[in-house]
């Protein structure tokens, strides 16, 4: 079940509660930052919003990257994966639970209010809104996720916004091991025919395969990266035809197949080449 954040009643829904001069003030200065600092908020230097589309509060948290409006709009982040709470009989994942508190608590801390920066790509193929979350006092709530290792940063085109920023955010947890890491690499050898669901796995190309519409490389074990050629232009840092022999790390959904599980990826910065 979701959690809903209660007023001090037994409502499901948030009652508006009473706000100071000091809560609308540190709402107007988040809105009138971006107008104040110009130009400088196009250069992605940090996880500052570059423009607020909407205010809104906050009536469920789902896990540690999906809540719900008061409205009813379902909100996800963009740039991050949390690990899946506990569903349909499966147990939660690891941190599961620590990520979806820690956005419980800091909803809390601010009267469950959030600013919100949209996707250039507004919905999910589940139809929910993504968009960029950060508290009233400026804090992005994907960074500070990543922060404490208990995200894992995506890429998913066209929204982009805020990848380097994300990239150091998620390096800097990983160089203190923080939560999450390194056990969320999953050795490429350790993934089963007919896996499904979020992974970050790691593996030698022993193959690169091609196909009219994809490019493969397969790794040790029953799974393969697949690259769409329609999204090759995505790759334009990265030889993928010169992978061969080099230990890579992918991150994204794995989907089973026959005889062999497909990681898809659609952007560069959802591969590494591991050194």
């Amino acid at each position: 079940m979701p959690h809903t954040i209660f007023s001090n009643t037994c409502s499901s829904r948030i009652r508006a509660p009473h706000r100071g001069v000091s809560f609308y003030l540190r709402i107007l200065l988040t809105l009138i930052f971006p107008v104040l600092m110009g130009a400088s908020l196009s250069v992605q230097a940090d996880c500052t919003a570059r423009q607020i589309d909407r205010t809104a509060t906050v009536a469920r948290v789902y896990d540690g990257d999906t809540f719900e409006l008061t409205d009813g709009t379902r909100i996800r982040f963009i740039g991050i994966n949390t690990p899946e709470m506990a569903r349909d009989e499966r147990p939660a994942e690891p941190y599961a639970n620590q990520a979806y508190q820690a956005v419980v608590t800091l909803l809390r801390q601010h009267d469950e209010q959030v600013l919100l920066q949209y996707g250039t790509e507004l919905h999910d193929h589940y139809g929910r809104t993504l968009a960029h979350v950060f508290l009233p006092d400026g804090t992005n709530l994907s960074e500070w996720l990543l922060l404490q290792g208990l995200a894992t940063r995506i890429a998913i085109s066209p929204n982009l916004w805020g990848q380097d920023c994300y990239a150091r955010a998620e390096a800097a947890a990983r160089r203190k091991g923080m939560a999450l890491w390194p056990d969320v690499i999953t050795p490429s050898r350790s993934v089963r025919v007919g896996s499904r669901g979020y992974y970050v796995i790691e593996g030698k190309v022993e193959r690169i395969g091609h196909s009219r519409k994809s490019i493969w490389l397969n790794l040790p074990g029953a799974v393969a990266i697949r690259i769409a050629r329609k999204d090759l232009d995505n790759f334009s840092n990265i030889a993928v035809d010169s992978l061969q022999n080099h230990t890579v790390r992918a991150r994204g959904w794995i989907f089973p197949g026959k005889n062999q599980s497909t990681l898809r990826i659609r952007h560069s910065a959802m591969l590494e080449i591991v050194k």
